[in-house]
């Protein structure tokens, strides 16, 4: 009998949400095991999952389970319970877009110190989740969701990197082939980008506070010709983020970058992506994705050096001056500034092993703030 492969979600959060939804109706050759805190939370969306894909005739196999992301060991024991082919995690203590909520101008202010700052808050059920992973001692690929051009580089630097992220890079690079295709009019098949960039780019345009400049790296390509001369690469870059709606409305983008992903590590054939973190790298890359795992895939005129040091330098504009071998995470100075303007948090380096605490005290201070705004 052939191996039935399955997939892990963890947290069923709003991606996680779209994840399980699309799974349900688009392949039911997967095991689905959906995880989160409260159980009767995630029977609910599974139901809800399976009664849409039942309209399309389909009737996958999912399963319901509650799980702690505090408690490694029977985190671990669930996994070796389980025994899954690819683990995606999608939990996280304090979503990204909370501080949308604050009267403009503090939101303006507050977004302006880049999302980085917000690492602790980010990293910390992701980095659980890896240490189960690696205590558990299953084989499993890890798709990390979560701020994953710099949660992955993170966990790299303390041995416990995962296979990939999803979105950013991913959502950036549909779009800009879309909007080539039809300035071009060809079809986007005929089109095929090779870049390199960081989270900061998605955001640049589309949130308040952040700064112009960060580098990146671009090659485009119609009907097998190097057409990367007749663009301007940064206002192309722009106008594709910005066919995308304000709001939250790309999460269901980015939940299908997951399931590329997904389908990739799932299949011997290699497939061609571009995805943040492979491997812990730091931001975003052209990708081959496959059973075998991640491997960057460059074009000849620029190096793996240069690629990770234009996302080194690009991760400076998101609030990260270096994240060091020691896995010690540092902070640009106008974030540190504005983190204590705003927020009353100082923005210390940390390690690791502080990042629970500095995680609850950047949500207790940001409950403060929004007490203090009227919230």
């Amino acid at each position: 009998m052939s191996h039935k492969p399955s997939v892990l979600i963890v947290g069923i959060g709003e991606v996680g949400r779209y994840i399980l939804e699309f799974l349900a109706r688009d392949n039911t050759k997967i095991n689905i095991v959906a995880a989160d805190l409260h159980l009767p939370d995630v029977e609910a969306k599974i139901n809800n999952a399976i009664l849409g894909a039942a309209f399309q005739s389909r009737y996958p196999d999912v399963k319901a389970l509650e799980i702690d992301l505090f408690d490694l060991e029977r985190t671990a024991d669930i996994l070796n319970e389980l025994q899954p082919d690819v683990v995606i995690n999608c939990a996280v203590l304090q979503t990204w877009h909370v501080i949308r909520r604050l009267p403009e101008n503090v939101y303006s202010r507050l977004s302006s110190a880049g999302l980085g700052a917000w690492l602790p808050v980010q990293l910390t059920l992701a980095m659980k989740l890896a240490q189960a992973i690696k205590l558990s001692g299953i084989s499993a690929h890890y798709i990390n969701t979560s701020l994953s051009d710099l949660t992955n580089p993170v966990l790299d630097a303390m041995g416990i990197p995962p296979t990939i992220g999803i979105g950013n890079i991913a959502l950036i690079e549909s779009a800009v082939r879309t909007l080539v295709a039809r300035i071009l009019e060809i079809p986007g098949t005929k089109v095929v980008l090779k870049m390199v960039a960081h989270h900061v780019h998605w955001v640049t345009w589309r949130e308040a506070g952040y700064r112009e400049g960060a580098p990146f790296y671009m090659k485009i390509f119609a009907s097998g010709q190097d057409v990367t001369d007749r663009f301007d690469t940064l206002d192309l870059m722009k106008k594709a983020i910005l066919l995308y709606p304000s709001g939250t409305y790309f999460s269901a983008v980015s939940a299908s970058s997951a399931i590329q992903n997904l389908g990739a590590l799932l299949s011997k054939e290699a497939v061609s992506i571009h995805s943040p973190g492979p491997n812990g790298l730091p931001g975003g890359y052209p990708v081959i994705l496959s059973r075998e795992g991640a491997r960057v895939d460059l074009p000849a005129d620029i190096s793996l050096d240069e690629a990770i040091n234009i996302n080194k330098e690009a991760q400076t504009y998101d609030g990260i001056k270096e994240i060091d071998a020691g896995a010690r995470v540092h902070f640009m100075p106008y974030t540190i500034d504005m983190m204590k303007e705003v927020l009353n948090f100082d923005c210390i380096p940390f390690t690791p092993e502080e990042c629970d605490e500095l995680a609850k005290e950047q949500i207790y201070r940001f409950q403060e703030l929004e007490r203090r705004c009227g919230g």
